[in-house]
């Protein structure tokens, strides 16, 4: 039976997927199985970079296939996190997969640098005091819109930011013809720029009604870029690519500034900005 397996690490970006066949599935079913009450009780990754990978199967079931997916229906899928053997195979898997020993090699360095951290659930949460919010359009706090089945998958953190569900993983500048040029600052702001974006200098100027709220653009360099967004509460909420919208880094905490929080690997912050509803994405 083969698998489906997507490695969920991108924010903007889709996550790459590949298909393993029936071999190297049943070694990594084998492994979810041993697993089984251990994937039932792991919190989801709540963090920026790596967070496993999912797993699905596809096709029929055959007889020699472990039960681990016995009457949870076709389109069940993993979260397949701290559970070090049966990712490094799967990031083996991958690069061969997708013929691709750079991405194999990230992977492995990223799965180094979070393992044994913990996720942003069990980390100790430190005081944080939101900012004012001087922007009269910015949005309420809103996860639940944002993270039921038939949204979440569908939208990035650029919808989340602008706060349009186009439920087409919205990207700076495919909507006004301006595609992204490099995973970089000056690669992708001018194609936020070119859907309607405005570059501010900071957030602390006032926004009357109309003139839209205050959004923050970050890069993976080379890799992803990722963007925030101030709510009307002062701090700022964000949704990494296909995962839960949320209002906090990944340290766990509250987030008075995107430029200082917790980015995990997007290390460099591009800029400000002001968003509204004469923005147009897709």
């Amino acid at each position: 039976m083969p698998l489906l397996v997507t490695v969920d690490m991108f924010s903007g970006l889709e996550n790459p997927s590949f298909v393993i066949g029936d071999d190297e599935s049943r070694n990594i079913l084998s492994g979810l199985e041993a697993n089984q009450s251990r994937l039932a009780e792991l919190p989801r990754p709540s963090v920026l970079g790596y967070r496993g990978f999912r797993v699905s199967h596809i096709g029929e079931q055959d007889k020699q296939t472990p039960e681990l997916f016995a009457s949870r229906g076709a389109e069940e899928t993993f979260q397949v996190y701290d559970l070090p053997e049966i990712e490094k195979q799967l990031i083996e898997l991958s690069g061969q997969a997708l013929r691709d020993d750079d991405l194999k090699s990230l992977l492995f360095a990223e799965f180094e640098r979070t393992s044994g951290i913990g996720w942003a659930e069990t980390l100790a949460k430190t005081q944080v005091k939101c900012p004012p919010c001087n922007a009269a359009d910015a949005p309420a706090y809103n996860p639940g819109f944002w993270n039921q089945p038939n949204s979440q998958p569908y939208n990035n953190c650029y919808n989340y930011a602008n706060n349009q569900a186009t439920n087409t993983f919205a990207q700076p500048g495919r909507a006004t013809g301006k595609p992204i040029t490099a995973l970089s600052c000056k690669g992708v702001q001018p194609s936020a720029q070119s859907d309607g974006l405005i570059p501010a200098a900071g957030f602390a100027g006032q926004l009357k009604p109309g003139q839209g709220w205050y959004v923050a653009l970050v890069i993976w360099p080379g890799r992803d870029y990722h963007w925030y967004r101030q709510d009307n509460v002062g701090c700022w909420s964000h949704k990494p690519g296909q995962t839960a919208a949320r209002n906090t880094d990944s340290s766990g905490n509250a987030i008075a500034d995107p430029k200082t929080c917790d980015r995990g690997p997007y290390t460099a912050f591009c800029t400000y900005m002001i968003t509204g509803s004469w923005v147009t994405i897709r």
